[in-house]
């Protein structure tokens, strides 16, 4: 879920790993060849794309208004620094901006299992490469059906 196009992200991003973490909608097959989606599944997938764009036009505005650009590294610092010292269920900022965005707007667009806001807050990056059926905690789950597909490696960069 981003503001920009992909591409244009994929180059803006100086992280030395980049995964892709596709999701799946309800009776959606991505690797049989001769699927053709349902009726139900193209309206599914439809209505996604257009509560992830309202979404993401209404952070763009909010993020302009309130500066959030300039904020979102100090974010993000604060957080993992909370998360650190054992502090961050004290903490009002998000543990990790970008999962914070990721899971409400999921949750919003009526894909995530609606949490407590806290959860939210607390939500980590690597928890969305995690499994509910194997861990219980400190994963990210989505409503029946919809699941996340296996990541995608975009970019990874060894370390010199």
């Amino acid at each position: 879920i981003v503001a920009r196009p992909l591409l244009t992200r994929l180059e803006m991003s100086q992280s030395r790993s980049v995964l892709l973490l596709p999701l799946s909608s309800p009776g959606e097959r991505r690797n049989d060849e001769d699927y053709e989606p349902s009726d139900k599944t193209i309206r599914a997938q439809e209505r996604l794309t257009k509560q992830l764009n309202n979404f993401r036009q209404k952070w763009v505005e909010v993020s302009d208004k309130q500066g959030y650009r300039s904020a979102h590294s100090t974010l993000g610092i604060i957080g993992a620094v909370a998360y650190g010292l054992g502090l961050h269920h004290l903490c009002p900022a998000p543990v990790s901006p970008s999962a914070w965005l990721v899971v409400s707007a999921l949750q919003e667009a009526g894909v995530g299992l609606n949490v407590e806001e806290r959860a939210a807050l607390e939500a980590r990056v690597e928890d969305f490469l995690r499994d509910y059926r194997f861990h219980e905690k400190d994963t990210v789950r989505l409503r029946p059906g919809w699941k996340f597909m296996p990541p995608v490696i975009v970019r990874e960069t060894a370390r010199s």
